[in-house]
């Protein structure tokens, strides 16, 4: 070539660039060059829009897979997971502010929770006719609106498996006391509606919540898995007694209403260890006659005696409970050597259901909201070996909760306590053979089952 020719006609070599065609379709309708940055390109980060790049592209019928390509897309697919990006077709777009790179692409660590997030159930609530009849019956009724205060309602909106809870135990006093007020309730349900059924799916749906949460129980929640504990273990008494369910044991092996009790004690002990126990007590300052919340036994085990008095509940029968336990004490120690280490348990749950009689039979009698924390806090205290051994049917342990029976027999009132006495003493006693059964004649006769 001529060296007099013009600079631009000299001849230069092109310089060398890779051809690709794995640009994302956003670039490739622009119809420009993509960078093909992983996970997405610049063009569409710079857009905000959402970018293709790592998604694996469609393949034709017939095409031959690559494997080392297949890899590639899989890990881009993968990474691309990892990062949330705004959509120009999303309500209330609007553009974002330029950053760097590595600011926009770094992984939005999440807030910790508030403490009402911590606390409220993760599933929506929203009130049904029928949820608003249940939530009325909670007001209306005479068993139910005297023991539904303000804090409890107003901790069920923000914590929604404590209101699926009220809501159950609503469901299901329609289902067993129905009554002219409650069957008026039908009209504004839905037609056809079981009480009982919706009490059951709320029941199901807050047991569900509360196994997620606790867990991570901490000083904002501990409150309200307390109250759920509690209101648990009333719905599963509230549902009525069921065949081949006593309250400790079951027919089937299955886990009893008992359990359920304990795990008001399990969430207590861990609030001791979060120190939150000290709100919690402040949830028993006054105690209503239909609440069972305080549960703990204050009193000392004491040996009985027959200088106690009459039983203020049955004069014609003064020291009634004296000549029975000291039969089945006699059975324990015939049963179980000293050196058994199940002895000393089972000496110390026969001393504090002693302590119980005296306490609600003796001369000094307990009444009127008493009675609750001096009959569930013997439930309350009942180690775990005596749990298991009620589960197995061990013959001792079903005459010690047929003891306990006649004592809850003196809260048959309370609609929800109402005729479970009865039914876990006939339990008993399908479950003993003809030798423990003669120790049974005391509860059955208190109970008016002979």
């Amino acid at each position: 070539m001529d060296n007099g020719a013009p600079s631009y006609a000299t001849s230069r070599s092109r310089r060398s660039h890779r051809k690709s065609r794995l640009g994302c379709g956003n670039c490739k309708t622009r119809r420009v060059k993509c960078d093909e940055t992983e996970p997405v390109c610049n063009n569409c980060l710079r857009h905000s829009i959402e970018c293709d790049y790592g998604q694996p592209p469609s393949r034709s019928i017939g095409s031959v897979s690559n494997p080392k390509s297949d890899q590639r897309l899989k890990s881009q697919q993968k990474q691309t997971t990892d990062f949330a990006f705004i959509s120009s077709s999303q309500s209330e777009f609007a553009v974002p502010k330029r950053a760097r790179r590595e600011t926009a692409l770094k992984k939005t660590k999440p807030l910790p929770p508030s403490d009402t997030e911590t606390a409220v159930a993760p599933r929506p609530f929203q009130f049904s006719v029928t949820d608003m009849a249940l939530f009325h019956n909670c007001f209306s009724a005479d068993d139910l609106k005297h023991h539904m205060p303000d804090e409890l309602v107003r901790l069920g909106f923000s914590v929604h498996y404590v209101l699926r809870l009220l809501l159950a135990v609503s469901g299901f006093h329609m289902k067993r006391k129905p009554s002219r007020s409650n069957i008026n309730l039908h009209q504004f349900s839905e037609p056809d509606v079981d009480f009982g059924a919706e009490a059951e799916r709320h029941l199901r749906i807050a047991i569900q919540e509360v196994a997620t949460t606790t867990p991570q129980l901490n000083q904002a929640n501990s409150h309200s898995l307390y109250i759920a504990s509690i209101y648990i273990f009333i719905c599963s008494l509230a549902r009525g007694p069921q065949r081949g369910e006593y309250l400790a044991f079951r027919d089937d092996g299955d886990m009893p209403s008992l359990q359920l009790f304990l795990g008001v004690r399990s969430i207590l002990e861990a609030a001791n260890r979060l120190g939150t126990s000290e709100g919690i007590s402040q949830l028993h300052s006054s105690p209503s006659q239909d609440s069972p919340l305080e549960t703990e036994a204050g009193s000392e085990s004491t040996t009985i005696s027959p200088s106690y008095g009459f039983n203020h509940h049955n004069f014609q029968e003064p020291y009634s409970y004296w000549q029975p336990l000291n039969d089945l004490q006699s059975l324990m120690n015939n049963t179980f050597e000293q050196s058994d280490p199940c002895y000393s348990t089972y000496q110390g749950v026969f001393k504090s259901l002693c302590s119980t009689y005296d306490a609600i039979m003796g001369v000094n009698a307990a009444l009127g909201p008493d009675l609750w924390p001096q009959i569930f806090g013997w439930l309350y205290g009942l180690p775990d070996i005596l749990v298991h051994d009620m589960q197995r049917k061990h013959p001792v342990a079903l005459l010690l909760i047929s003891f306990f029976s006649v004592l809850l027999n003196e809260l048959d009132s309370v609609w929800f306590i109402t005729g479970w006495p009865r039914h876990i003493v006939c339990g008993v006693s399908d479950n003993l053979d003809d030798y423990h059964r003669k120790f049974l004649t005391w509860p059955l006769h208190k109970l008016g089952l002979v």
